[in-house]
């Protein structure tokens, strides 16, 4: 994975959250990819780059929010 800047990972670490949220949440029976766009969309977000951060970091934050019951 490329070096991000402290700005972009804040960022991508907010986007990885909201989606673990809304799929925690699974209020509208959305999928996966769905809620991935919704995210780039709503945060401007480089895509490839953050589907490698996602890919990298989802599963860590899954088993945290699983865990707090977020």
């Amino acid at each position: 994975m490329n070096y991000l800047d402290g700005k972009r990972e804040k960022m991508y670490q907010a986007g990885l959250l909201k989606i673990a949220m809304k799929m925690r949440r699974n209020e509208d029976l959305q999928g996966f990819d769905e809620i991935f766009r919704e995210i780039l969309r709503e945060m401007d977000l480089d895509p490839e780059e953050f589907r490698r951060y996602v890919n990298t970091h989802m599963q860590s934050l899954m088993a945290t929010v699983k865990k707090r019951g977020y």
